[in-house]
This record gives structure tokens, sequence and C-alpha cells, in this order.
């Protein structure tokens, strides 16, 4: 039997959910996982660490029914109120890593949770989810049974710990800039020197700003972080933050970890948007190119050399409707990117404000960039539902490579 393989590399992230669902999405009670879905295949994460997923029995079994084609779950539900509160579940894309491999180790029920699954060559990849207590004094109990867990379960040193931490270490991941509580801090630490773990994006980005979540008291945090082992150094790249069209009111984080010693994965082969079939400007303009390119072929069929070659007109054709193609793409269907772009940048220069700790206006109109990027991300998902629900409607019932492709499971 062939066995299923995993990419020469992985893109890991981590989102506070907060809740399995939520009235702007339906009334179903896993409104957010369709969209959980969406950008784990959009964005090609191979491994979302969530928290907050509020997840009992029953939902985790109407998630299993839905989406295991495509993602393999494993929720740890909060022990006393599982519908409600807390959880940490790590999300496994089947498209792009080995899921069936997963091994995981709960430390602390809704609290803490290890994933450990195959790598290349035999070799694993550990990862811890945490989302620690709201409350900063329980903190230095909290990590330091976390500590003693992971020896009782004989671990080995985690690859990655990432999650919401409820704390930050520096007085630059808050705004106003402020020290939290140093007992909690001193666990933390404490914790990170025993699993040899390092705030790899603080190291090399001393003195930038980045929050991933906003109170209501016009603050701002920066909560959520990826921890790496400094042996990973050369093997991470491609650091974000960014919002999703999942409401909530942190900011995803990710990372890629691409292992030197693997093979080198471009990024594909260019392919024209489904989109743009049914666009009448870009079908004129298609339609003008081949009778143009047809008539200089009929022209040059019965004098052949090599400044008139039929294949050389062919090739030009195909080139012109490729560019064509991208041009329109690029009038059309990125308007809303190129609009969260633009507020995106706009969002990157604020952060660098100096007066960003002193000056509220300037925290709030951070607090205004972020939601209109959010709203952006939404209406986009949005737009694709409505796309796919169509498309279902038309063809999912119907013998076809649709109907193959979407009840087929999914692998690397």
């Amino acid at each position: 039997r062939k066995k299923k393989k995993s990419r020469a590399n992985i893109h890991i992230a981590t989102l506070n959910i907060k809740g399995r669902t939520s009235q702007h999405l339906g009334h179903s009670n896993i409104s957010k996982w369709p969209v959980i879905q969406h950008i784990m295949r959009e964005r090609k994460i191979g491994i979302l660490c969530l928290q907050e997923t509020h997840l009992n029995e029953e939902h985790e079994t109407q998630i299993d029914t839905l989406f295991s084609r495509r993602m393999r779950m494993i929720n740890s539900k909060d022990p006393t109120r599982p519908g409600t509160s807390a959880g940490v579940a790590f999300v496994i894309n089947r498209e792009l890593t080995n899921a069936d491999n997963a091994e995981t180790f709960e430390l602390i029920p809704g609290r803490a949770m290890a994933l450990k699954i195959k790598w290349h060559n035999n070799d694993n990849l550990t990862i811890l989810n945490i989302y620690a207590p709201n409350n900063t004094s329980q903190h230095p109990e909290f990590w330091g049974k976390i500590n003693e867990k992971w020896q009782e379960k004989n671990l080995p040193p985690p690859d990655f710990m990432l999650g919401d931490f409820n704390l930050t270490e520096d007085p630059l991941d808050r705004a106003p800039a402020k020290l939290d509580n140093e007992n909690a801090i001193s666990a933390l630490r404490e914790l990170r020197n025993r699993l040899n773990l390092q705030d790899t994006w603080r190291e090399t980005h001393p003195s930038e700003r980045l929050f991933t979540f906003y109170s209501n008291t016009n603050s701002h945090s920066r909560l959520d972080r990826i921890y790496v082992s400094p042996r990973h150094d050369q093997n991470i790249c491609d650091w974000d933050s960014c919002t999703s069209a999942i409401p909530t009111d942190h900011r995803m984080v990710s990372v890629r970890f691409a292992p030197t010693t693997t093979p080198f994965i471009g990024r594909g082969r260019w392919s024209w948007p489904i989109g743009l079939i049914n666009d009448p400007n870009l079908i004129k303009r298609m339609s003008d190119l081949g009778k143009i390119t047809q008539r200089k072929i009929l022209e040059q069929t019965e004098h052949r050399d090599e400044d008139s070659d039929p294949q050389k007109v062919w090739e030009d054709f195909k080139i012109q409707l490729r560019q064509e193609a991208r041009k329109t793409a690029k009038e059309h269907l990125n308007k809303i990117r190129q609009r969260t772009k633009k507020l995106e940048d706009d969002l990157k220069s604020t952060l660098e404000n100096l007066d960003i700790d002193t000056n509220e206006l300037t925290r709030r109109h951070k607090a205004w960039l972020e939601s209109e990027i959010n709203h952006l991300e939404k209406k986009r998902y949005k737009n694709l539902q409505l796309h796919s629900q169509a498309k279902w409607a038309k063809e999912g019932e119907t013998i076809s490579k649709y109907w193959s492709k979407i009840n087929t499971i999914k692998k690397p």
C-alpha cells in the first residue's frame, strides 16, 4: 500500500475563534467551521491550531461528518462546560499533510494539548497548542502544570508552541505599553527555557510593533504568538498576522516551516480564473484575437518559412489570451484584494507611529482599519460561498467531474 505523503514545507497557523458559531454566518451551531475549512484551503494552511472552540461531542461529530474528507479535527474540550467555555483543537489539512498518523496528548483539558505528527524521512513534528487563563494570577500554576505533564508523558522537546497566551512578555507588545504580571511572565519563561523555545518573531523584529488582539477599552496587545525551537531558525519564513472571515477579535498568526533538506516546490502553473469564463468583454476580445489569428494562419499555409510559421502564430495567440485574462482578472476579481492591500499598508504605517501608546485617536484609527479589513474579508468569503452554493445546486447531484472531486477523500 502506497504511503501518504506530506508537502516539503508546511504552513502552520494559530487563531482564537471565540466560539463555534456567529449570528452573522447563519443559524447553524457550528457556523464558523465552513469558514475555517475555506481559510485552510485558500491560504494552504497545513496545521491550524484553534482556541476557544466551545465544542462538545455532538459538535465534534457534526464537524467530522461534514468536513472529514478535507480535514481532520482533534479537539480537547473543557471538562465542566464543553459547549460554552475554552477548548483547543488541531485542524489538519488532508490535502497537504498526512493526517492519519497524527497523535495527540491532552495536558490540560480545554487549555493545552500537544500534537505529534510524522514528517519527512520519518521525522516527528511536535506542536503544543495553548489557551492560557484570562486571570494572570493563575498563570504560575498553569505553566507549572504543563511542564509537569510534559515530563510525565515523556514527550520530546516541542518544535513549536503557539496559541493565545493571554499574556505579553514585552511592554512593546501592548499599546499603551506596559509590563504584565511579573510572576506570570517568569513562569512562562521558565517553561520556555525548559522546553528550549524562543519568541523568534520578536528576536528578528526587536523594535517592531504588532498586535493580534483589540479590547473594548481601546487597548491593543500581541497575545497570540508562535514560539519556535532555536534549531529551526534557518527553517522558518513568511511570518504573517492577518484578519480572517471568521468573526473574532483576534488576528490569525502564521509561519511557514520549510526545512532546508526538503525539495523546493514552486508556485505551480497559472490557470484561467473560473469567474472570467462568462465575462462578455473578455469573450469579445478573445473572438477578435481568434479571427486575426485564423486569418494569419490561412495566409501562411501555402508559404511557410522561418518568418511565417502558423505554429508561431498559434503560440502568440495563446500568449495574448493569457495576458488578456490576467489583465481582466486584475481589473475585476482583485478589487477587494487591492482595497485590502491598501488598508494593510495603512495599518502597518499606523503601527509604526510613535504616538500609538499615548494618542487614543491613533489606536482608534488602527481599530477602524482592522474593522474595514475584516469587513472586506467577510464580503469576499460571502461571494465565494454564494458561488459554491450555485455550483452545487447546478452540478452537485449530477455525475460529473465536479461531483467526483467533492466526494473524493483528499490526499497530500
